[in-house]
């Protein structure tokens, strides 16, 4: 459990901050732009100014929104969709003098007696872990860490797409042995509160397997990429029979830990 109690080491001792809104509406049903401008205005509240002028923000942030129960299915709705990530990212920067990096966000939805939407800092650092399944490395893991906004994944250690491409190191090896697994197979991106896949190499021989049991081909969609959720798993095939996945599992508890 090394892997786990490295997880926990990275929990922070500092005193969490929260910024916290009443929307202005009450019992009026907590809309999309409701939603968008609270959030936004509660990330505002946590920025301190750093050097040289800049915004600077917690790695990671949560947020809490509470709402009439027949109001959680829309919201649940909001969050999911990559364009309110997108829409929150612009809104934030329209906003900023110069933003460093923006935060990681995770939502938690629940009921409560009135419209209320609280961020506040994300102190475990942590969005998931990355786990191999299948192939000379299987069992593997690596901390979805929330300082880190990019994982480049391949075969070997080099993620080079051409032969004299500088030399930058795969974040993730997913293999060292399989052929078909390209050098320079896929990069993930972290977007606010999402992850997105980019096939490289690997082109059409990568698909996302939703939690849903939908197939999405990065390499086919119209922005070349596609989401990656926790509970989603990234499998990378040969075309044939030969077949490894990159699971996207949720932050353990001390109980669940293997």
């Amino acid at each position: 459990m090394d892997w786990f109690d490295n997880i926990k080491r990275k929990v922070s001792a500092v005193v969490q901050k929260t910024a916290e809104t009443v929307h202005a509406g009450g019992d009026d049903e907590l809309g999309r732009e409701d939603l968008l401008r609270d959030t936004c205005d509660g990330i505002l509240k946590l920025r301190r100014h750093g050097a040289r002028g800049k915004d600077v923000f917690p790695p990671g942030v949560i947020v809490r929104v509470s709402a009439r129960d027949g109001s959680l299915e829309s919201l649940r709705s909001f969050v999911a969709d990559p364009v309110f990530e997108h829409d929150l990212d612009a809104m934030l920067r329209n906003r900023l003098n110069e933003p460093d990096r923006l935060p990681a966000r995770r939502y938690v939805i629940g009921v409560g007696s009135s419209n209320r939407v609280a961020v506040e800092d994300d102190t475990v650092g942590v969005l998931a872990v990355f786990v191999i399944e299948g192939g000379d490395k299987d069992g593997d893991r690596f901390v979805v860490q929330l300082t880190q906004r990019e994982w480049r994944i391949g075969r070997g250690r080099w993620h080079q797409e051409h032969g004299d491409d500088q030399r930058v190191p795969n974040d993730i090896v997913v293999s060292e042995n399989l052929s078909w697994i390209s050098r320079a197979a896929a990069v993930i991106e972290r977007s606010g509160a999402f992850l997105e896949v980019v096939s490289r190499q690997q082109k059409d021989f990568l698909v996302v397997l939703k939690a849903d049991g939908s197939r999405i081909r990065p390499h086919l969609t119209a922005s070349g990429r596609a989401p990656l959720a926790i509970g989603d798993r990234l499998e990378f095939h040969d075309g044939v029979s030969g077949s490894l996945v990159l699971r996207v599992d949720p932050l353990p508890t001390e109980t669940s830990a293997p």
